[in-house]
């Protein structure tokens, strides 16, 4: 669940510092989890995992 929140506010322009605040975590962990959610999205950049998580939506 922690990654799809991440993703979440990832999408929302949130910061990793505002996402670590938010969610009661480090920056650290934020940064693993994107780590791992860029991997599974098989992106490179935050725009690109937003615009992957974006489009996922519309199709629901």
């Amino acid at each position: 669940m922690c990654r799809a929140e991440v993703l979440s506010w990832l999408a929302r322009g949130k910061s990793n510092h505002d996402i670590a605040e938010i969610l009661g975590i480090s920056p650290r962990t934020v940064h693993k989890h994107l780590e791992r959610i860029f991997v599974k999205l098989g992106v490179d950049s935050r725009s690109s995992a937003t615009s992957v998580a974006l489009q996922a939506l519309a199709t629901d």
